[in-house]
């Protein structure tokens, strides 16, 4: 019926018990024989039907790529997924009858890892991560209802084979998505979206992956019934103020990225433009001259103290109305700074330059400008650490 990748093993269903129709089927194997042997289980075996026909199918996490680190610390790698289809010798057509197998068989159709052309970053969670969470969806708006589910269905009645039963009814649900991994900042790393593609290329998939955290913004209809339509996601700086750059990812339909014999057409998410922010919130006494020039961008009416009171109108007003902070560049260090500011002596400065986006009759444009920072030492009788205030800004491009 399809073409089924070397690396995976198919099984005869004569290990299978009674009962593996249900929601959640107890399949009684020997996961060291049907898994190759550097691949590792993880939780159990998961009832899911989103293909085209109405049999139950069978979902099973794994690790792969084991390896053990410098330290002498065993990793059991990053998780993967595949789904096991149950079928029978009548779908081989009868010329090869000789090659058919004895007996009903398990034939599995690998998620992630994958070489499908829309496959993603590569796994389901990265190595320690806990067991992905997955569910079921059916599409529900119209521009995404559009297939030829039936006449597809026809077209992969094999000739000499037996001939199956027909649905005559769309799938109950026809895209799974798997939550994996976990970020520090909040949420997932890891939303993966599979769907039926058709018999050569298996389940087609798409991915969204960010370390600083993934967090679903809009559902085409109930949350976890329907198409996921926005994520949020966040990807962390390397950075001493602990800033994120942030990004929407939005749900597409591509017609030039669906495989001959679909009967439905291929999905992925398009990243919007990712703007600068603080990973946990922003911080009501920044410390660092840049975090000092970033919370005052995002929110002035909320850190007018971050500006010297006499030049509040004029940055403001220099600065003008913006869509977003792209990027800062500042000194990573500064000449030291003394436990005492000196009488009589200026006090120190430092400089941070802020990439800011604004709409422009064209679509959008980036300016360049430079923050000068004054620094307050700090003050015993009112307890408060060495900090910086925005004392001007220029533009420079």
């Amino acid at each position: 019926m399809s073409r089924v990748p070397r690396f995976l093993y198919c099984l005869p269903l004569l290990l299978l018990l009674a009962g593996c129709s249900r929601a959640q089927p107890e399949l009684n194997i020997d996961l060291s024989v049907i898994l190759p042997a550097e691949w590792k289980a993880v939780d159990t075996w998961q009832g899911v039907n989103i293909d085209a026909d109405s049999e139950q199918e069978y979902l099973l996490f794994y690790t792969y790529d084991a390896s053990t680190t410098a330290d002498g610390e065993a990793i059991a790698g990053p998780i993967g997924g595949v789904i096991y289809d149950s079928q029978t010798p009548a779908s081989v057509p009868a010329s090869d009858a000789d090659s058919r197998p004895p007996a009903p068989w398990l034939q599995p159709y690998a998620l992630l890892p994958s070489y499908w052309r829309g496959a993603g970053y590569g796994s389901i969670a990265p190595p320690k991560a806990s067991p992905p969470v997955s569910f079921e969806v059916k599409r529900v708006l119209p521009e995404e209802l559009e297939n030829n589910y039936f006449q597809v269905l026809a077209t992969q009645q094999i000739p000499g084979a037996a001939a199956t039963a027909t649905p005559t009814t769309l799938p109950a649900n026809d895209e799974l998505v798997v939550y994996g991994g976990n970020s520090v900042i909040g949420g997932v790393t890891h939303i993966s979206v599979f769907w039926w593609s058709s018999p050569r290329e298996g389940y087609g998939s798409t991915q969204i992956s960010a370390a600083g955290g993934l967090k679903v913004v809009k559902w085409d209809g109930s949350a976890e019934r329907s198409p996921i339509r926005q994520v949020r996601a966040r990807y962390p700086e390397d950075d001493r103020s602990q800033l994120c750059k942030e990004s929407i990812f939005t749900r597409y339909l591509d017609p030039d990225f669906t495989s001959e014999g679909a009967f439905r057409r291929a999905v992925y998410y398009v990243e919007g433009p990712r703007a600068l922010i603080f990973c946990y919130g922003t911080p009501n006494t920044p410390f660092y001259p840049e975090a000092v020039v970033l919370a005052w961008l995002l929110d002035p009416a909320g850190h007018r103290e971050m500006v010297v009171a006499e030049q509040r109108e004029a940055v403001a007003r220099t600065l003008e109305t913006f869509l977003r902070v792209s990027a800062l560049q500042y000194h990573q260090t500064v000449d030291a700074i003394g436990p005492v500011q000196i009488a009589g002596v200026a006090p120190l400065q430092t400089k941070v330059w802020a990439s800011l986006v604004y709409s422009a009759q064209t679509g959008e444009e980036t300016r360049l400008y430079e923050f000068t920072l004054e620094h307050l030492p700090t003050d015993n009788s009112r307890r408060t650490t060495d900090q910086w205030r925005i004392v001007r800004v220029e533009r420079k491009s």
